[in-house]
């Protein structure tokens, strides 16, 4: 069974069901080919490394059919970067190292600020 989790901001439930995703083929996958309620739930990406990465979090649009809202998190639980991408865009590299990459519904992340901390609550 997936891990699920919850993504707080400002002690409001942003994401309340995200799949936790820390095994390679997961995180390579992200969201995509992902139907509307998939991309809904939202889905977490967990770098594999002991420390923030930049050049490993990025994030491809390919076979993706939606616009999507990516926030990506260090260890902190610090907001370094957030973008919104747009179907088949090749590639995009975050501004800072982090270590979660949060994609969901384009819109979904547009009261989170960059600096702004969150919290990812497991089930």
């Amino acid at each position: 069974m997936k891990k699920t989790a919850k993504l707080i901001h400002k002690n409001k439930i942003i994401l309340n069901n995200m799949v936790m995703a820390s095994g390679l083929f997961e995180i390579s996958r992200g969201l995509m080919f992902a139907g509307k309620k998939r991309i809904d739930k939202g889905i977490c990406l967990i770098m594999p490394t002991k420390s923030d990465v930049r050049h490993g979090a990025a994030v491809t649009m390919l076979f993706c059919f939606r616009s999507y809202d990516i926030l990506f998190i260090n260890s902190k639980f610090e907001v370094v970067d957030k973008k919104t991408l747009k179907p088949w865009t090749p590639t995009y590299t975050p501004q800072k190292p982090c270590k979660y990459v949060i994609e969901s519904t384009k819109g979904k992340f547009s009261n989170i600020n960059i600096k702004d901390k969150v919290k990812i609550e497991e089930k």
